[in-house]
């Protein structure tokens, strides 16, 4: 099985209505009934016998409410089953929760930043600008006020040939923060696609243009000096280490959100994908488990693949390119060439082959 994972939650009473629809045989010791319960689910979805397998994990739940593996198996059943979708995430999440001790992934919706007049809080790290000499010019005329500079701004670059596109990058308030999809600016009431995200900052790529409004009034199309910036990302807290049971589901929501499409939860799904790879470079599913390694065919490679569909399908193509380099493919794409889309489409069918 390749592909899907993650995040659409039902309400808790009709989660616990289904969990408890099952009831621990009498003849059966508790140890004995949990862990013979967990076994026969896996025993089940190895055999494709999902429904019936989610009757046995929901059997294990029912005798020990506090066990990992039984919400892990039910979330993994229900990614075959469509009418469990939506109780999936929350098997998936309950079995992070009881195996982690709390949530790993963390959404922060809406947060909103400011960009100050010196750059600092959405810096300007495009490789071709030349750093010193423009935070230099910034520091002589941070105070003369928010039009000017950015008016001043726009001329430096013009002049210097940096007329095209500028990449910036920002620090969230939560640290460890694995996913960003979009920024909207504010004042322009435009959206930017972000690029990627890498030790707690989130990358994007702003084009550089100036449309005169008339009078004494430009609109610019970067992030200027006084714009609002908002925008949603995930961060990851592993608190210094993941379980396998733990990384299994993380695995499981990225596999239920690519296969609900466009009804996924992306932004969720791709901090799934991200923050695995960042603890279990060399994930597999249920490593080192005698009864559950190799039931659910998922690598790390499928872990990037599907993080990079999710992103594809929702038009995130540069986020979705970031995803494959994670796994070291598509090293050596162009983002500009015209075929780009469909090579990322291609190598996205090839890493889940």
């Amino acid at each position: 099985m390749r592909r899907i994972v993650l995040f659409l939650a039902a309400p808790l009473l009709v989660f616990l209505m289904c969990v408890g629809c099952m009831k621990n045989p009498s003849e059966l010791a508790e140890p004995s009934g949990y862990d013979g319960f967990v076994q026969l689910g896996w025993q089940a979805i190895e055999q494709g016998r999902y429904l019936e397998a989610l009757n046995f994990f929901q059997q294990a739940i029912d005798v020990n409410v506090n066990g990992a593996e039984g919400f892990l198996g039910a979330g993994v059943s229900s990614v075959f089953l469509e009418d469990y979708w939506e109780l999936g995430d929350n098997f998936f999440q309950v079995a992070i929760h009881n195996d982690h001790g709390g949530s790993v992934v963390v959404k922060h919706l809406e947060e909103v930043q400011f960009q100050d007049t010196l750059w600092t809080v959405f810096q300007c790290v495009d490789p071709d600008l030349p750093r010193d000499s423009l935070n230099l010019w910034l520091s002589f005329t941070a105070d003369s006020g928010e039009v000017w500079v950015n008016g001043k701004i726009f001329d430096y670059l013009s002049v210097n040939g940096f007329s095209t596109d500028l990449l910036f990058r920002f620090s969230p308030e939560y640290d460890n923060a694995v996913a960003c999809l979009d920024i909207y600016r504010a004042q322009s009431g435009a959206f930017n696609s972000c690029d990627s995200t890498a030790s707690g900052f989130i990358y994007v790529t702003i084009p550089v243009r100036a449309s005169y409004m008339g009078g004494m009034i430009w609109h610019y199309s970067w992030i200027v000096v006084g714009q609002n910036i908002i925008y949603d990302y995930a961060v990851f807290d592993s608190n210094g280490s993941t379980g396998q049971i733990t990384q299994d589901a993380l695995a499981g929501r990225l596999m239920l959100q690519e296969i609900r499409g466009t009804e996924g939860d992306v932004l969720q799904a791709v901090a799934c994908a991200y923050g695995l790879l960042q603890v279990a470079p060399n994930y597999q599913f249920g490593a080192d488990d005698p009864v559950r390694e190799g039931v659910f065919d998922i690598d790390a490679v499928d872990v990037a693949a599907s993080g990079a569909s999710c992103a594809f399908f929702n038009q995130k193509y540069i986020y979705s390119w970031f995803m494959c380099k994670q796994v070291g493919y598509g090293l050596d794409l162009d983002p500009q060439s015209d075929n780009f889309l469909l090579e990322i489409l291609e190598l996205i069918m090839q890493m889940k082959s």
